[in-house]
C-alpha cells in the first residue's frame, strides 16, 4: 500500500505509456545509481558528525547499494543482447545470476549490521549532533521512497529480476533510515536503542534477501510460470477457433522474457494449411498476454 498509490501510478503510466520494458528497466537502474551515490555522500558526512552505529550501518548499506546498482546496470545491458552463435537462447538468464549476487551483497550487509550492533552493545556510547543526523536521514527517506516507488512500478511492468533485486537494497535502506531516525531521537533516553534498531533492520534485510534469492533460483532452474499465468495462457489457446484441446503446455521465464511451448489438438478433418493458421492464431493470442515472449505452438490431429 505504501508503494502502490493509484494517483502516482496513473502519472507514471502517462509518462511511460509507450516505453519498452528494456527502457524502463535501464532508467530505473540509472536512477538508482544516482540516488545511491548521493546517499553515500550525505550519510558519510552525517555519520562523522554523530558517531551513530545505525548511521554507520546505513552508510555501509548505501555503499553496497551503489556498487550493486552499477553492476546491475551493466548486467541489464548484457541481458538485452539478442541470441548469438554461442548463446542460442539469448542472455536473459544473467538477470537471475545478478539477482543472486545482489542477495549475497544484501546478506553481507545484514550480517555487518549484526556485528556492529553487537560491538555497540558491548561498548555503548552517546551520539552527538543528532539534529544533523535526523535532517540527513529525513532527506534520505524521501529520496529512497521515490526511488523504490519507481522501481516497484517498473518491476510490475517488466518483471525484471534485476530491478526487483535492486529494489530490495533500497527497501532495506528505507527502513534502515527510519530506524536510524528513531535511534537518533531516542538515544538520549535509551542508550541501547541504536542496538535494537540495528538488529531489527538486520533481520528485515536477511528475510527479504532470502525471498529474492528463491525467486532468482527459480528463474535459473527454469521453473514454470505461476499457475494463474498458465491458466491464462491455456484459456487464450482454447478460445482460438479450431483448437479442440491443449495437449502440452510448457512455460518458463528468463529475466524479463517469457517462454511458452504448446502442443494443441485440432479437428481431424482440418487441412494442414488450416492447422498451420490455427497455430499462428494461438501464438498471436499468447503474445497479447506478454510484452516480451517467445512462443512455439505445434498442432496435432
Amino acid at each position: 500500500m505504501l508503494f502502490n498509490i493509484s494517483l502516482f501510478n496513473k502519472i507514471l503510466d502517462s509518462c511511460f505509456k509507450n516505453s519498452s520494458s528494456t527502457f524502463l528497466a535501464k532508467t530505473s537502474i540509472v536512477f538508482a545509481v544516482v540516488v545511491s551515490v548521493f546517499l553515500v555522500i550525505i550519510k558519510a558526512i552525517a555519520w562523522l558528525m554523530t558517531d551513530s552505529i545505525s548511521l554507520l550501518a546505513s552508510v555501509n548499506d548505501s555503499c553496497l547499494d551503489a556498487l550493486s546498482s552499477f553492476i546491475a546496470f551493466h548486467a541489464l545491458k548484457f541481458s538485452c543482447i539478442r541470441y548469438d552463435k554461442v548463446h542460442n537462447f539469448g542472455h536473459e538468464k544473467v538477470e537471475g545470476i545478478v539477482a543472486i549476487f545482489q542477495c549475497l551483497v544484501v546478506m553481507y550487509s545484514g550480517f555487518a549490521v549484526f556485528r556492529e550492533s553487537y560491538e555497540m552493545f558491548l561498548n555503548p556510547r552517546s551520539m552527538e549532533n543528532t539534529g544533523v543526523g535526523i535532517a540527513v536521514m529525513v532527506i534520505s527517506c524521501v529520496a529512497v521512497y521515490k526511488l523504490i516507488y519507481f522501481q516497484k512500478y517498473v518491476a510490475s511492468r517488466t518483471e525484471s529480476m534485476i530491478v526487483r533485486g535492486d529494489s530490495l537494497h533500497y527497501l532495506s535502506d528505507f527502513f534502515m533510515n527510519l530506524c536510524v531516525i528513531a535511534s537518533l531521537i531516542l538515544s538520549k533516553f535509551f542508550v541501547y536503542v541504536d542496538v535494537v534498531c540495528g538488529l531489527t533492520v538486520g533481520c528485515f534485510v536477511l528475510y527479504n534477501a532470502v525471498k529474492i534469492f528463491r525467486g532468482a533460483l527459480s528463474d535459473l532452474m527454469d521453473e514454470s510460470l505461476s499457475e494463474s499465468l498458465q491458466n491464462k495462457i491455456q484459456k487464450a489457446i482454447s478460445n482460438v477457433e479450431g483448437v479442440k484441446s491443449v495437449k502440452i503446455l510448457r512455460t518458463r521465464s528468463a529475466g524479463m522474457k517469457k517462454y511458452v511451448e504448446s502442443r494443441i489438438i485440432v479437428s481431424d478433418d482440418m487441412a494442414m494449411r488450416d492447422a498451420d493458421q490455427v497455430t499462428k492464431n494461438a501464438e498471436a493470442e499468447i503474445k497479447k498476454l506478454f510484452e516480451n515472449v517467445d512462443v512455439i505452438v505445434k498442432a496435432e490431429i
